[in-house]
């Protein structure tokens, strides 16, 4: 007995990559792509020379929810609208603003784009109701491609297994704690901790260790990592959300509307002018 909804069909071929990445994100794999950008967010204070910059700049300490937020809504702006919509080109302007005079390696700017990449469509194939076809993972490949070439990072990896090597390469020499990548943790666990459910908003740091996917990274961040039979059972439930999505019809309701935010940072909207460091 087929168990997949017949909405839910495995590959549906685009000549328009970002009108497939596009749905990936909004409906598709709506729970896994938000998740998969969250441990994308925290990755980056698990790398000293990013967690330096990001710690003298201010920002993400100072005004550690807005900064959250302004991070998710920059990106979704972009895979709504599209790279040649006026908002679109707003915020790959504002990205390329705030980046301009930054410290650091054209090599970190990369890994910050192939973590976007990598991290979201691994845990989309580890905790989905089903992995992703070759279409979608080169319909990841083809946006954060665009979106680096409109920020002037360079040439990207030219396939999905080239990116995740670069990625997996990068973490393996550079990834170790540092006293700036803990206080940004600690600075920023609220952000994660607004949307848990209350009995969980207490345990905020062990729900962000659950979520690394691999094991060097909860110590990176100053962690505990999570007991081998939490970690069991956090697996066994996911596969059981997996198991019971799959008899479901996809999400109706988009993962992000353009303009709108339910958090305490934007509670009546937001306009693109909001966006970004004061």
């Amino acid at each position: 007995m087929a168990l997949i909804h017949p909405t839910r069909t495995a590959d549906r071929p685009t000549a328009d990559p970002f009108a497939l990445y596009r749905d990936m994100v909004l409906y598709t794999f709506k729970s896994e792509f938000r998740a998969g950008f969250f441990i994308a967010y925290y990755r980056n204070f698990a790398i000293p020379s990013i967690a330096r910059t990001l710690a003298t700049r201010g920002e993400t300490a100072a005004r550690p929810m807005k900064r959250s937020y302004d991070t998710g809504i920059v990106i979704h702006e972009i895979i709504v609208n599209g790279f040649e919509s006026d908002r679109g080109q707003k915020m790959v302007e504002l990205l390329r603003r705030v980046h301009q005079g930054v410290p650091g390696s054209s090599e970190d700017f990369l890994y910050v784009l192939m973590t976007l990449l990598v991290i979201p469509v691994r845990w989309a194939d580890a905790h989905g109701w089903r992995k992703l076809t070759e279409a979608e993972r080169g319909a990841s490949l083809a946006f954060y491609t665009e979106l680096g070439s409109r920020m002037g990072l360079g040439a990207a990896p030219a396939t999905f297994t080239e990116a995740a090597a670069l990625l997996d390469d990068y973490e393996a020499r550079k990834m170790t704690a540092s006293p700036e990548g803990a206080t940004l943790l600690e600075a920023t666990a609220e952000a994660l901790a607004v949307r848990l459910p209350r009995p969980l908003k207490s345990r905020t740091t062990a729900v962000i260790s659950l979520l690394m996917d691999k094991p060097e990274v909860a110590p990176a961040l100053g962690l505990k990592p999570a007991p081998s039979w939490l970690r069991s059972v956090f697996t066994g439930l996911l596969r059981v959300r997996a198991l019971v999505a799959r008899t479901r019809p996809l999400p109706s309701k988009p993962s992000f509307t353009p303009g709108k935010s339910g958090s305490s940072v934007y509670p009546q909207g937001y306009r693109l002018e909001d966006i970004g460091p004061r």
